[in-house]
């Protein structure tokens, strides 16, 4: 709550209350006293010794001022200074009260991220930015050479190398700059399309090489696709760097592309960076959620429970215990 705002009553039947502010006395300079209306004082006998003829005197101090004569030159001086005396008090005393004003309100308003005074603006915005993008680098520090995109672990940039760089290092640059254009196109413009009875309708072509089931463009040969059951984004078991544990096991279960992909366990799809994908199935689990958890991203291959119970000595990762 602010200094200044409305706050509830404290004593009984009182509805708001208001805070007091801090009083300030401005000095203000006593007012002038005139030289001219000194000489009016009534003084005593033995200082103004009056003359028995009484107001006949010309050289009396009444009959000068009523004159204005001579006096006024006297004072002139006078008056000048103790104007200028005044002015320079009263705008002393406004340039008080302005700074005592600036004050209260630098009171009241709170400062925003305790920003200094004076500041340039915009002179720290690069700064910031800088800052989080070191965030970034330092909490993801498994990068792609080819792309640039980050990772937080080694599984989750093996997935991005496997799923979405099809074009091997040796091939030439058209083929590499297509790859890498694709996901950019399937992140932006897809958008699932779902039937009369709400399931989602699958692509009839491939997210990667644009090519249907009757042609992969790639190999040049016919291919069956494989679609999300979330997205309904589609791909040739070639193009996704399938092995061939994992496409004979999409089709067994309905599988999700990584841009859908959930814990098989607890199904949800938060702590993607957590998240461990099975070399055999290409289901993804949190670590968390394995038992016993794994704490660590276990280097080289890996298969899930359901696949080495299945596959035995033909999994990826044969003897591996999780």
């Amino acid at each position: 709550m602010e200094k200044r705002h409305r706050g509830p009553g404290l004593a009984p039947g009182q509805l708001y209350t208001y805070p007091a502010r801090c009083w300030r006395k401005k000095r203000r300079l006593h007012p002038p006293e005139d030289s001219r209306l000194k000489l009016l004082e009534i003084k005593p006998e033995v200082d103004l010794p009056l003359k028995k003829d009484g107001f006949t005197s010309e050289g009396t101090t009444l009959e000068a001022l009523l004159r204005g004569e001579g006096i006024e030159k006297k004072t002139d001086t006078k008056e000048e200074d103790t104007i200028q005396e005044i002015q320079r008090v009263l705008e002393n005393d406004e340039n008080a009260d302005e700074a005592n004003e600036e004050e209260d309100l630098e009171e009241d308003i709170p400062k925003r991220k305790n920003r200094p005074r004076g500041r340039a603006r915009g002179s720290g915005g690069g700064r910031r930015r800088n800052d989080a993008a070191s965030q970034d680098d330092h909490d993801k520090p498994y990068v792609c050479d080819i792309c640039g995109k980050r990772y937080k672990n080694r599984p989750g940039l093996s997935y991005h190398y496997a799923h979405t760089h099809l074009a091997s290092e040796e091939g030439d640059e058209a083929r590499e700059q297509e790859t890498r254009s694709s996901p950019v196109h399937r992140n932006e413009n897809h958008k699932p399309q779902k039937g009369p009875d709400g399931v989602i309708i699958p692509n009839n072509y491939c997210d990667f090489c644009l090519g249907g089931s009757s042609m992969n463009k790639k190999s040049g040969r016919p291919e069956e696709l494989v679609s999300c059951s979330d997205c309904g984004r589609s791909g040739h078991p070639t193009c996704l760097q399938f092995t061939t544990n994992m496409t004979e096991a999409v089709k067994t279960y309905q599988w999700q592309c990584i841009e859908c992909k959930s814990c098989s366990l607890c199904g949800t799809s938060e702590n993607d960076d957590q998240l461990l994908f099975c070399d055999d199935c290409d289901r993804g689990y949190h670590m968390y959620c394995l038992n016993p958890p794994v704490f660590e991203p276990p280097e080289g291959s890996w298969s899930c429970h359901l696949c080495r119970e299945l596959l035995r000595e033909r999994a990826s990762a044969f003897g591996f215990q999780a």
